[in-house]
């Protein structure tokens, strides 16, 4: 874990030798498939800053608009300078006198996988770009699709509010895609449709609420329990439903994509684990999950991941919970 946690200390780029090699061949079909339980565990060899966000991992997310340029460089190279990067679209050039490349996004909405390589040890991070469908908020709907309508001025000036410009597409064909090592698309999609038969679905996802949902899990397996991901029971929403459900708060950090509601579940019974020990499942075992998050906020490295924490006791219709999102100021319930 002190890999993943290291790359939130980077100040600045450490860059070694020349430039490595954008071979603009497409991303074989093998290299952008399913990963296997191993590779999706281990964390890289090194480091990719793709935009402002620090990737230690072997697969990640990023999601962009059309015709937008990304920069992704290596950090923190372990000892080679030879690196490669494909697109299987859109346009991809290296960067001078560093490891590094522009990627411009091609204009039609869809996933594009990058392959960034280390051609000595042929380590490899993937990066899965999702090139969002845009929204311009004339109408409340994208096709048959409801949206609803967002607020047109950001809380408080914060740009982490301003209305989506676009959002993920998500077809039966995409929605296991790896947003991350231990979750998947279809984990944060909104409940206001058949999320199994239902498409297209639209979603918002934050990269900065994945990599601190990978550390909680991180640490909850730390703690002993054996679980491969946090059960998302709720991730994104869009306003209309976010009213549907009775939620008052226009600004809810679920509709940006910026929040999840998680437990843990590794029996698979839909509710929360006993994590106390104690052979109830109660308010206590959600307390312990937001101990795990808040054990977290000290260290220098959490400072990007900060946001908002809340407990929920169990209901007649679910279990408890624990609210997470990275809303940039400490806000706990």
């Amino acid at each position: 874990m002190l890999r993943a946690l290291s790359c939130l200390l980077v100040l600045a780029f450490v860059f070694i030798g020349p430039t490595g090699v954008s071979t603009g061949q497409p991303v074989a079909f093998d290299e952008v498939g399913p990963l296997t339980p191993r590779e999706a565990e281990a964390e890289s060899d090194f480091m990719l800053q793709v935009d402002d966000d620090v990737v230690p991992y072997s697969v990640m997310a990023t999601f962009v608009m059309p015709g937008e340029t990304l920069p992704l460089d290596v950090l923190l190279p372990s000892g080679t300078n030879d690196f490669t990067a494909r697109a299987e679209a859109g346009d991809l050039d290296a960067k001078s006198g560093r490891p590094g490349w522009t990627w411009t996004a091609p204009e039609k909405p869809g996933l594009v996988p990058i392959v960034v390589e280390d051609a000595v040890s042929g380590e490899q991070i993937r990066i899965n770009a999702f090139v969002l469908t845009p929204f311009d908020h004339a109408s409340n709907r994208l096709g048959e699709y409801r949206i609803g309508a967002y607020e047109a001025k950001p809380l408080r000036n914060d740009p982490a509010y301003q209305r989506p410009e676009g959002f993920v597409r998500v077809t039966k064909e995409n929605r296991d895609v790896r947003v991350s090592p231990h979750f998947r698309l279809r984990q944060f999609l909104s409940k206001q449709v058949d999320r199994e038969s239902t498409f297209p679905q639209y979603t918002l996802v934050r990269v900065p609420l994945l990599l601190k949902l990978e550390m909680i899990l991180d640490e909850v397996q730390e703690e002993g329990f054996d679980v491969e991901t946090l059960h998302v029971m709720s991730g994104f929403r869009t306003p209309y439903y976010n009213r549907l459900i009775g939620n008052t708060t226009s600004y809810s950090r679920h509709l940006y994509g910026g929040a999840a509601d998680v437990y843990v579940d590794a029996n698979g019974n839909g509710m929360m684990d006993d994590l106390t020990g104690d052979n109830r499942v109660t308010r206590a075992d959600a307390r312990f999950l937001a101990n795990v998050v808040e054990s977290m906020r000290d260290e220098s490295w959490y400072e990007p991941l900060v946001g908002g924490l809340g407990v929920y006791g169990p209901a007649p219709h679910r279990g408890p919970f624990i609210h997470v999102d990275t809303r940039g100021r400490p806000a706990r319930w």
